[in-house]
């Protein structure tokens, strides 16, 4: 009796086996992330990421678009599992470089109602200013194929560049007693904004405009010394009726020793032919041809 008790158990597990590989070649559909993930320690993707999944695709803000808002959401069609199961969770990527370092933001994303994903920037991000982003599946720790790299340039005021004041900031010492420091010459950085079609959005020349903050900023980097001309010989009735706020294709250089906002010891440079026309770049030095004055037009 005991032998045969035996064989009918040795009998019952081979049948139970056979029967589990079976069950499990034909019922492969899982219902968690971790069944669409790689099994035995082969990459489940060619770049040797591990989730079994489709690459996301970014749909906002669309590549190399322009006047993008400040704190924008990015939002992508979602990865889709290869075998079926749970939606997944994905990760975005925000950086100045398309090498994604240094990060501006790094965080999860959030499904809506129609099934995509969205992430929103909590960042004030720069005005006039290129930026990166990407994004890819995640199940717990394991990570799918990053998406293809998108780009955006942002529009509109932000939080100010940093102040003349900031210890550590790029800008030239103050000259001698009685002297004055040389007018750098940016022309070759300014070549890099040749597209001044924003220059003129108000129809206005004395506001400062998105052209003019991108290149003032970008000199900036350069030397703290860089700022707008508040045009002081001109007045609301000479720009339409609004308050002048600086000259929009001028550039000042505070070349003196004393503060920068109202100082009159700048050098001036028109930097736009044909502004609130048909803009092309320029750059004419006036300085002393006409009253100057140092402002950060609000900015910084």
């Amino acid at each position: 009796m005991t032998y045969n008790t035996h064989l009918k158990g040795a009998a019952l597990a081979a049948f139970c086996a056979v029967t589990l590989v079976a069950c499990e070649g034909g019922m492969p559909a899982p219902t968690s992330p971790s069944a669409v993930v790689g099994t035995g320690g082969n990459a489940a993707n060619p770049d040797g990421t591990t989730v079994k999944a489709t690459a996301p695709v970014g749909l906002a803000p669309t590549a190399d678009a322009t006047g993008v808002g400040l704190t924008p959401t990015l939002s992508a069609q979602p990865a889709t599992p290869r075998f079926g199961g749970s939606a997944l969770a994905h990760r975005y990527q925000l950086s100045t470089a398309d090498t994604f370092d240094p990060l501006v933001e790094n965080g999860l994303g959030a499904y809506d109602v129609q099934g995509i994903n969205r992430f929103a920037v909590t960042t004030a991000l720069k005005t006039g200013t290129k930026y990166y982003w990407r994004v890819r599946a995640e199940a717990e720790d394991q990570v799918g194929t990053w998406s293809a790299v998108r780009a955006f340039t942002t529009t509109g005021t932000v939080a100010p560049t940093p102040r003349a004041d900031v210890p550590g900031e790029k800008r030239t010492p103050n000259p001698a007693a009685g002297q004055r420091l040389p007018l750098p010459d940016m022309r070759g950085e300014l070549a890099k904004f040749s597209n001044a079609s924003d220059s003129c959005p108000l129809g206005v020349k004395y506001v400062n405009n998105p052209w003019q903050d991108r290149v003032i900023d970008h000199f900036r980097t350069f030397d703290t010394r860089w700022g707008y001309n508040a045009k002081p010989n001109r007045s609301a009735s000479d720009n339409g009726g609004r308050a002048v706020v600086a000259a929009g294709d001028e550039a000042a250089y505070n070349y003196g020793s004393l503060a920068d906002e109202g100082s009159t010891e700048v050098h001036l440079v028109d930097m736009l032919v044909q502004h609130c026309g048909t803009p092309q770049l320029g750059w004419r030095v006036f300085t002393g041809e006409e009253p100057g004055r140092w402002t950060g037009a609000g900015r910084f």
